[in-house]
C-alpha cells in the first residue's frame, strides 16, 4: 500500500487519544486566535431578525428530512435566508468571550466560517458573501453569478447552480489547533456535520429543499470564497432552494 492510500489510516492512528500519551500543560490565552472573522471594508447587509419560536414540530421535521436535489427556478426570501443562517450558526447567547450558537462546537471554539453564494434571493444581488455571526449580517465579497463556477467545482453537480443559495463552510484551523493540536481536524469535521444537519432541519421547516455536498475540488472552492487553502480551507457545502414537486 503506497503512502497516499495509507494516509487515512495513518491519520486516524496518529490523532488517537491514549491514556499514557496525553499532552500536559495549560492553555496560553495570549496566543488564542481571534474567534471571529470580519471584513471591515466590505459592504454590510443586515439580515431580518430570525424567528426563535413557532415552526413545525421537530419530530415531524426529522421524519420528513431528505436530501433534495431538484429545485425550481425561483428565489427565496431574505427572511428565509436569515432563518437558515441563524439555524446553522446563529448566536444564541454569550458566555464570557465565547458566542454560543445554534450548533455545537468542540471547546466552543467555532472554527467553521460560513460563506453564502447567492443565486436567487429576493432583494439581494448575486455574489459571494460572508456571514457575520455577532451582528447577523452579510458582508459582500464578490458581485456576480458564480453558480456555474461552484457547480463545476462541485464535480459538475448542477444542483449547485440551480439552487437559490449555496452555503460553503470553511475551517480556520488554528482556532481548534490552539487547544486540540492534531486532534483538531477530527473535531472540525464533526462541527461541520452538526451545522449541515441544522441546515437540513431548517430548510425542511421552511418547506425548502437542501442537499449537503462533500465532493468538490478543494482548491477551486477555496478560490471562489477567497481563502488560502492552508490556514483556512473549505470542508463542506450545501445547496438550498424551492423544491420541484
Amino acid at each position: 500500500m503506497n503512502k497516499k492510500e495509507n494516509i487515512g489510516n495513518r491519520y486516524q492512528e496518529e490523532t488517537k487519544y491514549c491514556r499514557n500519551n496525553m499532552s500536559g500543560g495549560g492553555l496560553n490565552f495570549e496566543d488564542m486566535p481571534d474567534p471571529i472573522k470580519t471584513y471591515p471594508d466590505a459592504e454590510t447587509i443586515p439580515l431580518p431578525p430570525p424567528m426563535r419560536s413557532a415552526g413545525n414540530f421537530i419530530w415531524d421535521i426529522m421524519a420528513r428530512r431528505r436530501s433534495r436535489r431538484d429545485f425550481k427556478d425561483e428565489s427565496i426570501s431574505m427572511q428565509e435566508l436569515s432563518q437558515i443562517l441563524w439555524a446553522t450558526q446563529g448566536a444564541t447567547s454569550r458566555r464570557g468571550q465565547f458566542i454560543l450558537r445554534t450548533s455545537p462546537s468542540a471547546g466552543a471554539l467555532f472554527p467553521i466560517e460560513t460563506y453564502v453564494l447567492i443565486n436567487r434571493v429576493d432583494d439581494l444581488e448575486k455574489g459571494v458573501y460572508h456571514y457575520s455571526v455577532p451582528d447577523h449580517s452579510l458582508s459582500l465579497l464578490k458581485k456576480g453569478a458564480f453558480g456555474h463556477k461552484i457547480a463545476q467545482a462541485g464535480l459538475q453537480q448542477d444542483m449547485l447552480n440551480f439552487s437559490a443559495i449555496d452555503l460553503i463552510w470553511t475551517a480556520v484551523i488554528q482556532r481548534s489547533k490552539w487547544k486540540y493540536k492534531e486532534r483538531a481536524y477530527r473535531y472540525i469535521y464533526m462541527d461541520a456535520g452538526h451545522i449541515g444537519q441544522n441546515a437540513y432541519l431548517a430548510s425542511e421547516t421552511l418547506g425548502l429543499g437542501c442537499c449537503t455536498v462533500g465532493a468538490f475540488f478543494d482548491d477551486e472552492v477555496n478560490e471562489i470564497v477567497g481563502v488560502d487553502g492552508k490556514d483556512e480551507f473549505a470542508v463542506y457545502m450545501c445547496c438550498i432552494g424551492k423544491i420541484k414537486r
